[in-house]
């Protein structure tokens, strides 16, 4: 079967998607920046809508550097204006106008950036996990993925993957180990470098008009307080600060965080 890719006209880099079709109301899922479409899949948001089929219609898509998309290994190829530009020629190759942007973690800072860069192209904003400012350096979590770049782009992804066991104190569950073990190692350095590197994605929230919701787990130190100012920030904007979970936790819930989901799809279809 022959992979359905987009192009991006301002560098040609080729983004794989795949798109289950229907009629109904278009979302676009991203994962983090080791999720390939087959693990988005396998989400808890993802399996929620797909038992929806009739009410939306599911688009996956991977991030540049991941899975079946092209892997640049220059952090420039990582700029948050591509990769807005990844996630407008998905929509362009369907035809789609407007749709609802669902991302976790890395994807999740992209949900901002399409947020910033192509509002037009719209419905709303579903960010888990993540922030639209520059990233502190000094976040526990952020200072161990810096460590481990030089491995990463040296030996591939292993590095990274048991940093992130380490930190977390868990083994992360075999298909989407597998998953994580099978990207590329200095595709994904130049990605978390140019995030890790990029500033603020927008200098003005109060301005956005897009109805956005933002869930975080309250033990996700790196993120939480900057999330819970974004939410304030941006007008049409709902928080759901989830107890008891860490950055990895918040996105394999689904009773706290589905329901805001699908409340937030459907008043803004």
């Amino acid at each position: 079967m022959s992979v359905p890719y987009a192009t991006n006209p301002v560098d040609g880099t080729r983004v794989n998607f795949e798109d289950d079709g229907g009629a109904g109301a278009p979302v676009v899922l991203y994962g983090g920046i080791l999720d390939s479409v087959e693990l988005v899949r396998r989400s808890p948001i993802a399996q929620e809508l797909q038992a929806l089929r009739n009410e939306f219609r599911l688009i996956y898509a991977d991030h540049r550097g991941l899975g079946r998309s092209d892997k640049p290994h220059e952090m420039e190829a990582y700029a948050m204006t591509l990769q807005v530009g990844d996630a407008v020629a998905v929509l362009d190759e369907l035809e789609v106008g407007r749709a609802h942007f669902v991302g976790r973690s890395y994807g999740g800072r992209l949900v901002y950036g399409i947020g910033q860069h192509a509002p037009e192209r719209v419905l709303s904003l579903v960010a888990g996990g993540q922030q639209p400012y520059a990233i502190d350096p000094n976040g526990p979590l952020v200072r161990v993925i810096v460590g481990v770049l030089d491995a990463t782009r040296r030996e591939g992804v292993t590095a990274f993957v048991e940093a992130l066991e380490g930190y977390w104190g868990i083994r992360i569950p075999d298909a989407e180990r597998r998953g994580y073990l099978a990207q590329d190692g200095a595709a994904v350095a130049a990605a978390a470098e140019a995030m890790l590197r990029e500033g603020a994605i927008s200098t003005d929230l109060g301005k956005w008009r897009v109805p956005c919701l933002i869930y975080v787990g309250v033990g996700d130190v790196d993120f939480l307080d900057q999330a819970r100012r974004a939410a304030q920030e941006i007008q049409s904007a709902e928080l759901v600060a989830l107890d008891e979970l860490d950055h990895f936790s918040a996105h394999f819930e689904a009773d706290r965080v589905v329901p805001a989901v699908l409340r937030t799809l459907r008043e803004n279809d």
